[in-house]
């Protein structure tokens, strides 16, 4: 019996999944409905209704229980997008009756060892429950996880976290899944990312707990649990969740610092200070990669041009033209005497076009938008096309300088192709570049070049064109 002054009680697990997601409860309405339409349902909601799913009307006790397929199609996504098992069960909603839809990776959560993987056979071949059952397909991080987690050797994985030795063959496979994890935050940004990387430092931390190791693998495997915490730290910044990037951040750090690898720790450093020089403290980024630079007889040329590329964009941001001026011409400097056979593996990407970045970014926040067009541009044509996010970001920065410049019809036709690229993205902070491009385009908003991107990329830039 409800109380009469009891309050209504919300949908705990539904909020906290979505805020796991990143998601409002209109975004999950938004994804429903593009879902359900792609599924060729005559289904469709109102994408507010989502929000009477997790907070109950005034009159209501309890918030409603959607009727199928919706609880089915909301299970698929919040599992697409946070890599956990979600069941209407979970969500309360168990009177809604049996899912329509499954995700195809239904019941094929198993141990990666030989009872798992008969049980996930069993359950493929089974043709009654294959015929009498919809499932869904699975995109991104929780199919594309799979194609990693085979990587690892189920014998040595399940040894160490029995408390048996960790050798140098089980941390060669950390090495190579944090690999992968780079190369597909390159491609497809950071959005969907998280829940993969968290579940791998995750694993790396029980070895570090449960296994023994010789001391020489023991700081191999703190330099691993460094760079997944900078990388789930830079993912979780992509995603627009700083405070969760910091703590990343700070973790991965000691890590580095166990490691004994100052190179690592001088990395972390570097990207907490992307975070630091977009903040409301960017004197903070200016702190950070000096801190880093203290190492700099330990780093190699690459490593130590990241910094110093950094450096100049955070001093920019403050305002300091001869130290942002200085560090610029440092880092093509140290470019130049880079060999990439001698350099650490994760610091791949740095090359001509990302010291262009730092220059052009520092540039145009010193206030001139034609010197940065120059090295922005140069950056967009030197650029590795599997840096899909980059390039994104690099093109709303064009976009950005030119309409500064007052070259609208260009400036709006570059921010065109970078909100074209960003929806096939997960980065919601590559968006807020393109938000930043429309605030630079203010003074031109009756131009007929900025109406026209209003009118096709309003759903991307939201209120800041209101």
């Amino acid at each position: 019996m409800t109380v009469a002054n009891e309050p209504a009680r919300s949908n705990a697990e539904l909020e906290k999944l979505l805020a796991l997601a990143g998601w409002t409860p209109e975004h999950l309405g938004d994804r429903l409905n593009r879902l359900a339409a792609t599924l060729g349902l005559g289904d469709h909601l109102h994408r507010k209704s989502v929000r009477r799913w997790v907070h109950p009307l005034p009159s209501w006790p309890a918030p409603r229980v959607p009727r199928q397929p919706w609880p089915s199609l909301v299970c698929h996504l919040l599992h697409e997008r946070t890599g956990r098992p979600v069941t209407p069960d979970t969500l309360g909603w168990a009177a809604a009756g049996p899912p329509s839809y499954l995700p195809a990776d239904a019941g094929l959560n198993t141990p990666w060892n030989p009872d798992g993987t008969l049980a996930a056979l069993a359950a493929v071949v089974d043709a009654d429950a294959m015929e009498r059952r919809q499932f869904l397909a699975l995109t991104g991080v929780t199919l594309t996880a799979v194609a990693h987690q085979w990587l690892f050797d189920p014998a040595r994985v399940a040894a160490s976290l029995t408390g048996k030795r960790v050798d140098d063959a089980l941390v060669d496979d950390l090495e190579r899944v944090v690999e992968a994890r780079r190369r597909m935050d390159d491609a497809i940004g950071g959005g969907a990312l998280l829940p993969a990387v968290r579940e791998d430092l995750r694993l790396v931390v029980a070895m570090l707990d449960k296994a023994a190791y010789t001391e020489r693998v023991g700081k191999r495997l703190h330099a691993a649990a460094a760079e997944f915490g900078r990388l789930a730290g830079f993912v979780a910044y992509d995603s627009n969740l700083p405070a969760v990037a910091q703590r990343y951040f700070l973790a991965g750090l000691r890590a580095a610092h166990v490691s004994g690898d100052r190179a690592i720790g001088a990395n972390i450093l570097g990207f907490m200070s992307i975070q630091s020089a977009h903040s409301t403290a960017p004197r903070d980024a200016v702190t950070l990669v000096e801190s880093a630079l203290q190492a700099e007889s330990h780093l190699t040329p690459a490593v130590a041009a990241s910094l110093h590329g950094r450096l100049a964009v955070g001093a920019a941001r403050v305002g300091d033209s001869a130290t942002s001026r200085r560090a610029q011409d440092q880092a093509f400097e140290l470019l130049a005497r880079s060999s990439p056979e001698d350099e650490p593996p994760w610091i791949y990407w740095l090359g001509g076009a990302h010291v262009e970045e730092f220059a052009g970014k520092s540039l145009l926040a010193l206030g001139k938008p034609v010197d940065a067009e120059a090295h922005i541009r140069r950056a967009v044509a030197l650029l590795d096309p599997g840096f899909s996010r980059d390039r994104a970001g690099l093109l709303c920065h064009l976009a950005t300088a030119r309409v500064r410049a007052g070259a609208v019809d260009q400036a709006c036709a570059t921010a065109g192709e970078a909100a074209a690229l960003l929806r096939r993205l997960d980065s919601p902070r590559e968006k807020r570049r393109l938000i930043e491009f429309r605030a630079a385009a203010a003074p031109y908003a009756g131009s007929a070049a900025v109406k026209e991107f209003d009118a096709r990329h309003r759903d991307l830039i939201g209120t800041s064109v209101a």
